[in-house]
C-alpha cells in the first residue's frame, strides 16, 4: 500500500481526506503541524505528502524545504493545498518542485487523480526540485519528439478535423469530448498545449482550465476556442493565463500559427 502523509491543521478536513484515501487503498497518516509532520515523515517514509501551505508555526513552503534536506523525504512528491487564489502561490509551488497544487475546498476526485499521477508518473528529479536547481546552468537537451496537443472539443467533426490538420503539421494529438475526460487526459498525458472549447458538456472550459492547471505541476499553454463573441470571455481567458483566444469558425493556418506561438510562449 502506498503511504500518504496529510499535513493539515483543520482536523475535520484532514480526517475527511484520510477517509477518502483509505477507501481507495492508500495508507494515510495525519499531522496537524510541522514538527509532528517531520517526525512522522522520518518514521514512516511516506510515498507522497499532501501539504497545506498555511500551518501553525510556519508555512508549507518552509516545511517542504526541510523535507528536501532529509534523506527519508528528499525525493517524496509533494502536493500543496491552499484556499488562496494568489497566482504567485502556483509559481512558488513550481519552484518548490510540487507535484501539484490543490485548491480548497477539496474536490475528492481532484485529490485522487493528483495522488495517482504523482505516485506513478512524477519524475524524481522534479519531485525534490534539488536536481533541477543544481543543474540550472546545464544547457537543455533538445528533443526531436513531436509536441503533444490535447484537443478538448465536444463536436466530433471539429475535433477530428483539428486532429487531422495538426498531425499533418507534425504534432501528436489526442481528443477529449468533455471536461472530465479533458482533465484526466491532461493529467495522464502531460500535453505540451491544450486546445480547449469553452462550451462543454458537464462544465465550461474555464473550470476545466483551472482543473488542468491544478493537475499539472508546470503551467500548460491553453488556447481557448469558442463561437461566442462575448467580451467577458476574453477577460476570463486572460485571467487564466491563456496564450490565445480563438473564435470559431477558424482558419487552419491561423490556428497553426497560434499553436506555434503558444508552444514557445
Amino acid at each position: 500500500m502506498k503511504k500518504i502523509l496529510i499535513i493539515e491543521d483543520d482536523e475535520k478536513i484532514a480526517l475527511a481526506l484520510s477517509v477518502r484515501l483509505k477507501a481507495h487503498g492508500y495508507c494515510a497518516w495525519i499531522a496537524g503541524d510541522g514538527i509532528t509532520a517531520l517526525n512522522l515523515a522520518m518514521r514512516q517514509r511516506p510515498d507522497l505528502v499532501v501539504l497545506d501551505i498555511s500551518l501553525p508555526a510556519g508555512n508549507g513552503f518552509e516545511l517542504a524545504e526541510r523535507f528536501q534536506t532529509l534523506p527519508e523525504t528528499r525525493e517524496t512528491p509533494i502536493i500543496f493545498a491552499t484556499a488562496s487564489k494568489d497566482p504567485d502561490l502556483r509559481k512558488r509551488a513550481v519552484r518548490a518542485g510540487a507535484a501539484g497544487l490543490l485548491r480548497k475546498p477539496y474536490n475528492a476526485e481532484d485529490l485522487l487523480a493528483l495522488a495517482q499521477n504523482a505516485l506513478e508518473e512524477f519524475p524524481a528529479s522534479v519531485r525534490s526540485g534539488i536536481a533541477l536547481r543544481r543543474d540550472a546552468t546545464t544547457p537543455p537537451v533538445l528533443s526531436s519528439a513531436p509536441k503533444r496537443i490535447l484537443i478538448v472539443e465536444d463536436d466530433d467533426k471539429i475535433a477530428n478535423s483539428l486532429a487531422v490538420r495538426l498531425r499533418a503539421a507534425g504534432y501528436q494529438t489526442s481528443i477529449a469530448a468533455d471536461g472530465l475526460s479533458g482533465v484526466r487526459s491532461a493529467a495522464q498525458q502531460r500535453p505540451d498545449l491544450v486546445l480547449l472549447d469553452i462550451s462543454l458538456p458537464a462544465g465550461d472550459g474555464f473550470k476545466v482550465a483551472e482543473r488542468i492547471q491544478t493537475h499539472i505541476p508546470t503551467p500548460t499553454p491553453i488556447i481557448f476556442l469558442t463561437a461566442s463573441k462575448r467580451s467577458e470571455f476574453r477577460q476570463r481567458a486572460r485571467d487564466l493565463g491563456a496564450v490565445a483566444f480563438f473564435e470559431k469558425p477558424f482558419e487552419a493556418q491561423d490556428l497553426r500559427a497560434l499553436i506555434r506561438n503558444g508552444l514557445t510562449h
